[in-house]
């Protein structure tokens, strides 16, 4: 038992010492309050308005904002589409957007435990024919349909490899108006 911890110790301050090698990570954080949140990316992320198609809202879009960035291929991105027009149902946006994600290949995970402070969500996971992952938590809160997606291609040359993937879902935090 106690060489199983010493094991897990040294995974873990190697894992460490790798990640803290590239001297970029952990990544500085960077806050939106126009789409109510802050997350952690290699770098300043690039944004882009563009239309959320949608069957939940009348003339089938919304508004949103994309903040991604690119680091070795792999794709840091969260998109934050606006419904306060469309008062659409939580359960039905939440579920239209796992089924687009979907649709780019195989589920591998699909986890409706999800959370953001007290927010219940959904995690989807889907690989598609080249390899490539495409991991998106999905949470509708206060209108908004925030998705906290990482494309992770099979060849990439992201230096903190697929730690990124949770890391940056877990740092991903809302903003609140108090």
């Amino acid at each position: 038992m106690r060489l199983w911890g010493l094991v897990v110790a040294l995974s873990v301050f190697t894992f460490g010492t790798a990640l803290a090698a590239t001297g970029d990570f952990p990544w500085p954080e960077y806050s939106f309050p126009e789409s109510g949140f802050a997350a952690q990316y290699p770098v300043q992320p690039a944004m882009e308005t563009r239309d959320y198609q949608t069957a939940l809202a009348p003339g089938g879009k919304v508004a949103e904002r994309t903040y991604a960035v690119t680091s070795g291929g792999v794709v840091y991105t969260v998109n934050v589409a606006d419904f306060t027009q469309a008062k659409a149902d939580k359960d039905k946006t939440i579920e239209e957007a796992v089924k687009k994600t979907a649709v780019r290949g195989k589920v591998t995970h699909d986890e409706s435990s999800a959370r953001i402070d007290f927010n219940y969500g959904r995690e989807v996971r889907v690989e598609d024919a080249d390899g490539a992952s495409y991991t998106n938590a999905i949470f509708f809160i206060d209108d908004k349909l925030y998705q906290i997606m990482v494309t992770y291609p099979k060849v990439n040359t992201d230096p903190v490899g697929s730690s990124g993937i949770h890391f940056f879902q877990q740092a991903f935090r809302l903003l609140h108006n108090n």
